[in-house]
């Protein structure tokens, strides 16, 4: 019951001791709220005014109040996640109350956080991959952090832009929207053939409430050599030539394609052939023998199936038939042995032995019979030509090889041979065909001189490439002029070939530049026309057009006019950049420009070079408003904390709008008047007003932007100043106040007339809404109150004062009168106020001396009308302590009841619970009579 009398005591001492009022309490603050920020404010009107007046009696880092306004700010950002969530801290002014101010930390969504992978973040997170790369094979991992995650927060996955080069519009790949996998989707072939070189990947990150943050992956596309040579086929898949084709002639040249990019074909026969020979670079199709039908061993017709070979070893076979047409060839003899009557000899009779007569020459059409012995038939007759002897005899001359023939070359590329450089070692460039007439001799050929990049075959003579050619080696020739010696087998005769070779540019190296990827950082207040970078690049090919090299800037839609390439320099213009864009912030603030440097050799290759810009923000914007100056009213009656008005400004920077409001000036009064909210720009009421005091308030409201520049605040903030007027409104609050509050004045009996003036006024009413009225001690209506015009009312004799009617002439008499003052006249009663002064006037009896009126003040006694002022204090009920004390009474007894519930059973306290002590040992002594019984 005492601890009962002290809270009762205590609760009414505190009902008389001023309380700390806190202006804001409990406080909600953002976790993302900038130090230094107006929380609250705390107010004590015992120490108002006075230095060093509060403090917090709990010890915090975290936050601190002013020691001489009281304003409450925090000391640092806060963190929902990792900091505490609620802090009570104790506002102490030294006197015997203090008070506990709640400040309760808000969660606010944060965006999701792409830098862990400082790559994926800036845009330079680059892979390859191969055209065959698998579906649905991780390619990358997008890693982004989120605070809130912890708190339920999830994070979706998207594909904000996917951009191919330098052909566009593929759309390949996909990222899980749950884990952030980025694979090939399948929904267009990654066909490198086709024009797909380099993918472009914009990766956005988003969390449940919209916050989201995003990066850029490149992924180059790595050619594989998987497409198969083409053949152009023949018509009905068939050639003819005639058997009168010369050695050489070109029979017909065959064409194959391949997708696959920088990509050579060989051509070569499946079957070895005899009859053609076949270019391996063109195609082109030779008679390598006579096609004469009049040799048994050659054939009408000849299937040829020509392989092509491109440089991954992927072939492709195409199958025709040559077929001979014959040609009819005379026998060729000599004249004189055809015509007339042949050939007549004469000799003399004693010519000698072996002498020559004549030479019979034999020769045969076909090629490859030779006459290998002569039959002669000689008759013998008597000179006499009537004797008739005669005789006939055969002689056989059998002809015996001998090797006097040199080799004759039936073939030999009789222009120089254009050769491409990088043709694989053993590509057959040429054939050598030589044949000797001695029988049984056969021919072998070799190159004179020593030289490395050239071989030819020995027995078959054909000529190819022993040693890499590449025409940008300075070592290499451009043009060789070989010298084939064609010999027999014992090296007897020989016979010279010579073969040119000229080397031609293949355009075989894509231009190189210094760098392939750039990333650059640029503020947004940049001037147009400045480089943003110089490409360097060159080209290893040897001839034009092979390296002459042009440079082709690959815009979007967005950055088509804010960038432009002149020759190898990328400029910014003719639109200068922009930080402050809704569209741009969707892409992370950076732009990812390709520029294709090709060469115009055949096929044209080119190297895409990828410029990474981000732009970094730059305050350029002051804040700006509707209107510089505002106009708001206010009733002087307003609570603490009403609203008093709404000022708004914008800011182009971005973020947009991100402002903060402060005051400045104008704001005198400890505590201030009013007070604004940093981040709504809404003015309350902080502290009472008095129209009658100030009714008009100009301050000064400083508008300044927040997190708009790359440089921390407040380096380079911008602010602007508006002006606010503020109108107290009259509410009556004030009542009249007459001066002096008492009069005390003598007149003669025989006075009439006004008396004496009145000096009543009304700090919020003018005198012509004040009325007068006298409500006590006018007996018989003696005095009146006369007024003129708006001026206050004149004390005055009524027109009926009769002082001999009163005690005689000859005795004096005192009027007490009390006469009330109202204000507000003709307004509603209810909000009149009214005020009262005592009037004494002592009545002299008349005298032949001079009637006088005095303004004396005496110590007469006064009576007067009190105002009332009705002050509330809270007072239980009758019924109300009848409760608290059976309240009391019931919980000290549930406290008794858990004491013996939880020590009845312990000894010491037998004593306080007797009873459970006996029942406690009542089991002991049951267990000792029954060891007694067993002994």
């Amino acid at each position: 019951m005492n601890i009962l009398k002290i809270f009762l005591i205590c609760g009414v001492f505190s009902n008389i001791v001023a309380e700390i009022q806190i202006l804001i309490n409990p406080v909600n603050l953002l976790e993302n709220k900038f130090p230094g920020t107006e929380l609250s404010r705390a107010y004590d009107k015992d120490v108002a005014g006075k230095p060093n007046a509060y403090r917090f009696l709990n010890k915090t880092k975290d936050f601190v109040i002013d020691a001489n306004s009281g304003v409450i700010t925090a000391t640092k950002i806060f963190n929902y996640e990792t900091d505490p969530t609620r802090f009570l801290l104790i506002v102490d002014t030294g006197g015997v109350m203090r008070h506990v101010l709640t400040i309760n930390i808000i969660d606010v969504p944060e965006p999701p956080d792409c830098t862990a992978d400082p790559l994926f973040s800036s845009g330079s997170a680059t892979f390859e991959i191969a055209e065959d790369y698998p579906l649905f094979k991780s390619i990358y991992k997008v890693t982004v952090s989120d605070e809130d995650i912890a708190h339920g927060d999830r994070l979706k996955y998207s594909i904000e832009t996917e951009l191919s080069g330098p052909k566009r519009g593929a759309n390949c790949f996909g990222v899980d929207p749950v884990n952030g996998i980025v694979s090939l989707r399948g929904e267009d072939i990654l066909d490198f053939d086709a024009g797909y070189h380099t993918f472009q990947l914009s990766v956005r990150a988003t969390d449940s409430a919209s916050l989201f943050c995003q990066g850029t992956i490149i992924i180059n596309i790595r050619n594989i050599n998987d497409e198969m040579p083409q053949f152009e086929p023949f018509p009905m898949d068939s050639i003819n030539v005639t058997e009168k084709k010369p050695i050489g002639d070109i029979v017909a040249r065959v064409k194959a394609t391949d997708r696959d990019e920088d990509n050579s074909i060989i051509y070569s026969f499946k079957t070895q052939q005899e009859m053609f020979g076949l270019d391996p670079f063109t195609g082109t199709i030779t008679v390598l023998q006579s096609l004469n039908l009049d040799n048994p061993s050659n054939s009408r017709s000849y299937t040829l199936e020509i392989e092509a070979r491109d440089n991954g070893n992927n072939t492709s076979s195409y199958m025709f038939t040559v077929f001979v047409e014959n040609v009819d060839d005379p026998i060729s003899c000599d004249l004189k042995f055809t015509t007339g009557a042949g050939v007549s000899v004469s000799v003399a009779e004693n010519i000698p032995a072996s002498a020559f007569i004549y030479a019979v020459l034999s020769r045969d059409p076909d090629l490859g019979q030779e006459v290998e012995f002569f039959q002669l038939v000689i008759a013998v007759r008597n000179r006499d030509n009537l004797s008739l002897e005669s005789c006939v005899g055969t002689i056989t001359i059998n002809i015996q090889n001998v090797n006097d023939e040199s080799p004759v070359l039936i073939y030999r590329p009789d222009s120089p041979i254009n050769i491409n450089e990088n043709l694989p070692v053993g590509t057959k460039l040429a054939k050598f065909t030589a044949t000797d007439r001695d029988i049984e001799d056969a021919v072998h050929y070799e190159i004179i001189g020593t030289q490395k990049e050239f071989a030819i075959n020995e027995d078959l003579g054909d000529v190819t490439v022993a040693y890499p050619l590449d025409y940008e080696d300075e070592t290499t020739p451009k043009s060789w002029v070989l010298y084939v010696r064609v010999y027999d087998n014992e090296r007897t005769h020989s016979t010279t070939g010579t073969l040119t070779v000229i080397l031609l540019d293949v355009n075989d190296n894509p231009p190189r530049c210094s760098q392939t990827i750039y990333v650059i950082e640029l503020p947004e207040n940049i001037p147009v026309d400045t480089t943003l970078v110089s490409l360097t690049c060159t080209d290893r090919d040897g001839t034009i057009p092979n390296n002459n090299i042009t440079y082709h800037l690959i815009k979007d839609t967005f950055s088509n006019k804010t960038f432009t390439l002149k020759n190898s320099e990328l400029k910014i213009g003719p639109m200068h950049l922009d930080y402050d864009n809704s569209v741009f912030s969707g892409m992370d603030f950076k732009y990812a420009l390709f520029v294709r440097v090709s060469d115009e050799g055949i096929p044209v290759l080119s190297t895409i070079i990828r410029i990474i810009l981000r732009v970094s923000r730059i305050n350029e914007l002051n804040p700006s408003g509707t209107m510089t100056a505002f106009t708001f009213s206010v009733f002087e009656n307003s609570p603490i904390d009403t609203l008093v008005g709404k000022i708004a400004y914008t800011d182009g920077d971005w973020p947009f709008n991100n402002v903060q409001y402060a005051i400045v000036g104008g704001n005198f009064g400890i505590p201030p008047k009013f007070y604004i909210e940093s981040d709504s720009g809404m003015i309350k009421l902080l502290n009472s007003l008095d129209r009658e005091a100030v009714s008009q308030y100009k301050i000064a409201v400083r508008i300044t932007d927040v997190a708009n520049d790359a440089l921390p605040d407040p380096l380079r903030q911008r602010s602007v100043t508006s002006q606010v007027t503020i109108h107290v409104l009259n509410v009556n609050d004030e009542p009249p106040v007459c001066t002096p509050p008492h009069l005390e004045i003598q007149m003669y009996g025989s006075f009439r007339g006004r008396l004496i003036r009145l000096n009543c006024v009304d700090k919020d009413s003018p005198q012509d809404h004040l009325s007068y009225s006298i409500t006590g001690g006018n007996t018989n209506n003696q005095f009146t109150l006369w007024r003129e015009g708006a001026e206050s009312p004149f004390l005055a004799t009524g027109q009926h004062f009769q002082y001999d009617l009163f005690q005689g002439i000859q005795d004096g008499v005192t009027f007490q009168l009390l006469i009330e003052v109202t204000d507000e006249l003709g307004e509603n009663a209810a909000s009149q106020l009214t005020a009262t002064t005592t009037v004494i006037i002592h009545v002299l009896p008349w005298t032949t001396a001079q009637p006088t009126s005095s303004r004396k003040t005496t110590s007469t006694t006064i009576t007067t009308s009190v105002i009332k002022k009705i002050s509330y204090y809270w007072g239980p009920d009758t019924w109300f302590p009848a409760v608290l004390t059976l309240t009391g009474a019931l919980f000290v007894m549930c406290l008794y009841a858990v004491a013996w519930c939880l020590f009845k059973e312990v000894p010491f306290c037998s004593r306080l619970f007797p009873q459970g002590h006996r029942q406690q040992s009542q089991p002991n002594l049951t267990e000792k009579e029954a060891a007694q019984e067993l002994r």
